[in-house]
Parts: C-alpha cells; structure tokens; sequence
C-alpha cells in the first residue's frame, strides 16, 4: 500500500493534475477479470478495488476485507467505465492494475476485442500478466487470499517465482506478448489459475484456517494460444519445456531413475542452440546444462564414474521429453517448437526432421558426497 501511494504522490508531482483530495477519491483497482457469455456475446467484468481501511495495521480497524469485488454486465468493454460511477463512490484508477484473468469459455472463444480494447486505450496497459481461469470466474474473484491479503498481489507473486528463470526476467505472458505472437506460429502459454475448492472464501475469516490449500488459488496447467484464442491446455512440466525448447527459460527440476533409484537433479543455465538445414528440411537442437543434485536415494557411494551415469541418466530423460512435446504438438497441429517462425514451411513444418541433442554436466552434489548407508 505504501508503494501504491508513493506512485500516486509522484503522479501528482508529475502532472500537477489532482490533489490530495482527489487521491483520497480513487478506487485503486489491483485485479480484474472478465467472462463472455457464448450465446449472447455479453460480457461479465470484475473490479476488486483495494480498500485502504482494510489493509490499515492499526488496532481497531472499521474493515477486515483489503479489496472489495464490483461486478457489471455489457456487450463492449469501452462502456465499463462508465458503469462504475453507477457504483463506485471513488474514481476508477487502474494504473495500478496487477493482473487481468480471463475466463477459459472467454479465452476458447478468442480474444481478440479484449486485445484491441487494451491496446488502442491510452488509460490501459499492455505490460499487465494474463491468466486463465479454469474455476468459475466468480469464485475466483470473490475469494480472499492467505499470506496476502490482496489477491491480486498474491497471484502477482506466485509469477515472480517464475520471472527470475526467464530471459531477462520477464515472464512472456502480458497483452503485449499475446499481441506480438498474435500473427506468429508458434504458440503463446498462459497459466491457468485454479481454485481449490467449490465455494469462495468470501469473508476473511474464511482464511485463517490451517489448511491454507484447501480454498486456496494455484496454478494449475498452461492455456494454448494461436493467433489469440486458446486452443488447448497443455501439463505443467510440458509448459515448463516449451520455454526450454524455445529458448526463454534456463531452469528444470525434474526425477530422473539411476540404477534403479530416484535422484532428483536441478538443471540450471540451460542453453538452446539451434541448426536448421533448410534443404532437407531437418533441424538439431543442442541443449547444454549444469546439474546440480537436489536428492539422492542411490546406495551406494557417489564416484566419478556415478556422477557420469546421473549426467547421461538425465540427457536421454530430457531427449526423451522433447521428442515426446514434439510430438504432441505435431499431433495437436500445434507448432510448439517455432518452426515455421525460423525457418520451416507452412505447408509441411510436420515432416521436419528434428534431433535432440542433449549434453549436461555435474556440478554440485550437495552437502554430502554420498548418501547415509545402513551397515
């Protein structure tokens, strides 16, 4: 909230546009969400306006809710805003906008309106993350959130765990990615945010019971976009190789099997390089990692000659993987690997002849070179 003000302060410093009355009169919106109806065209959009009372630390505060959900009905998006004033006592503010969730019967529809809404409005951002929600949109937008109380910061949250392992930090999943891949081939993934109940934790007491899953929001899977409509949903450790493959993510932890036991390894500064020959329309994917090994349930001591079976454990696991996401996607008519946008034909990208690659190295064992055995 404090970061929130200071911005608001600074906008006025900057615009001389609005006192310190008028900020006082905003209603600061942190998470929208929007539902089409497929027989009528009508749209559902939700507002949770953050509520200052609510998130005030002070003994005695008049409010538990942090954020409060208004919900309207029309058939265009521009005539929202008008709708709020029919509501809201506050002026509608969404600079401040942390997320945007789209229903799933919305995003298999395409969403192209809601696109070019954001992108020709000077008042919306583009830079804003999309999700998709495969719960009911009214569920999600009417519950509260452990840990923080504001949900749109917490769903911003679960996003930043990912953000770090992404070229240059930056998760590919805002309106101004979906319009740059618009008239791409390869597809665009967007988490999908499921909640883990059947009713909403609609009161904030609803939060504070110990099994913080249960009523809790998650992701769960990935929405398939091509050309702006979602076509599909694909498992999130396909979704995690795709970002691999195409050369946006750098990290994978995964269980790969050694001499018959479990040994769970972190790939990290994973490295994608790629040689198309465009006459035989063949292309080779060269993967580079360090591993490092999280859990070991090998007995038996970790030697040289160990630690090379673990390294080639994990390249045939993650050729295998690949081949396996190459083929879904040839099966689904879904070009996950981007080849038609480097160099690959329209007409036949399915007859491409793609090879893995895969070469990885192990760097660190952790704190104990071997695992505790029994005598």
């Amino acid at each position: 909230m404090k970061a929130v003000l200071l911005s608001l302060m600074l906008l006025v410093l900057c615009t001389g546009c609005w006192d310190m009355k008028d900020i006082n009169s905003l209603a600061i919106v942190s998470l929208a969400g929007v539902d089409k109806d497929p027989k009528t065209g009508e749209l559902l959009a939700y507002y949770q306006v953050m509520n200052p009372t609510g998130l005030s630390t002070r003994t005695g505060s008049s409010a538990k809710a942090a954020v409060y959900t208004y919900n309207f009905k029309d058939f265009s998006h521009g005539r929202f805003t008008v709708k709020t004033g029919m509501s809201m006592p506050r002026i509608f503010f969404t600079a401040h906008l942390q997320s945007y969730i789209i229903s799933e019967r919305y995003a298999r529809q395409g969403i192209m309106d809601l696109l070019n809404y954001i992108e020709l409005n000077p008042e919306r951002r583009a830079n804003i993350t999309v999700y998709v929600s495969d719960s009911p949109l009214n569920i999600i937008m009417n519950s509260f959130t452990t840990l923080d109380r504001v949900p749109g910061r917490f769903i911003r949250s679960l996003t930043n765990h990912y953000e770090r392992n992404f070229k240059n930090s930056v998760y590919p999943i805002r309106f101004k990615d979906l319009d740059k891949e618009m008239n791409h081939h390869t597809p665009t993934i967007i988490p999908i945010i499921h909640y883990n109940g059947t009713k909403p934790s609609s009161t904030s007491n609803e939060v504070e019971k110990i099994n913080a899953t249960q009523g809790g929001m998650s992701f769960h899977e990935g929405a398939v976009f091509i050309h702006s409509r979602m076509v599909g949903r694909i498992d999130e450790k396909s979704k995690v190789l795709f970002y691999i493959l195409n050369k946006n993510y750098h990290r994978l932890t995964d269980t790969i099997t050694v001499n018959g036991s479990f040994v769970d390894v972190e790939a990290q500064r994973i490295d994608v390089k790629r040689t198309w020959n465009a006459d035989k329309s063949q292309l080779t994917i060269n993967i580079r990692a360090d591993l490092r090994i999280i859990n070991n349930q090998q007995q038996s001591k970790l030697t040289l000659h160990n630690s090379h079976e673990m390294e080639e454990a994990f390249n045939r696991f993650l050729e295998g993987r690949a081949k396996q996401l190459e083929q879904l996607g040839k099966d689904k008519g879904w070009d996950l690997l981007g080849i038609q946008d480097n160099g690959g034909r329209e007409s036949n990208w399915r007859q491409t002849e793609v090879t893995f690659h895969v070469h990885s190295t192990m760097k660190t064992t952790g704190n104990m070179s071997t695992p505790y055995l029994l005598e």
